[in-house]
């Protein structure tokens, strides 16, 4: 995934963007109906093996709720509405750090 931001350009890992894909897919679904990691992996082409590790640790976040078990699966622990973009980016993305976004010729 690549985000255009101040004139540079912002890439992610892929570890990022299944994040943002379970989030975006879940909050898009509602939290009647659970969904299972299979469902998404299918939906978006991606590894069920990677989606396994992606889901894990956005329940260690707090970001989704896993019920385990037969017709168990995963939906959102929070309503999407509070769910910060750039906190998921910073708590998913390894190496992470912020750089200024200006131009040094035109700033002091």
């Amino acid at each position: 995934m690549v985000l255009r931001k101040c004139g540079g350009i912002m890439r992610l890992t892929l570890y990022t963007d299944y994040s943002l894909r379970v989030l975006l897919y879940l909050g898009i679904k509602g939290n009647e109906q659970l969904s299972t990691i299979q469902e998404i992996a299918d939906n978006y082409n991606i590894s069920k093996n990677h989606l396994m590790k992606v889901t894990y640790e956005l329940g260690q976040l707090g970001y989704i709720e896993t019920i385990r078990g037969r017709g168990g699966g995963i939906r959102l622990a929070m309503n999407p509405n509070d769910i910060n973009i750039g906190q998921v980016v910073r708590k998913t993305e390894e190496d992470f750090y912020l750089v200024e976004c200006f131009n040094s010729e035109n700033n002091m």
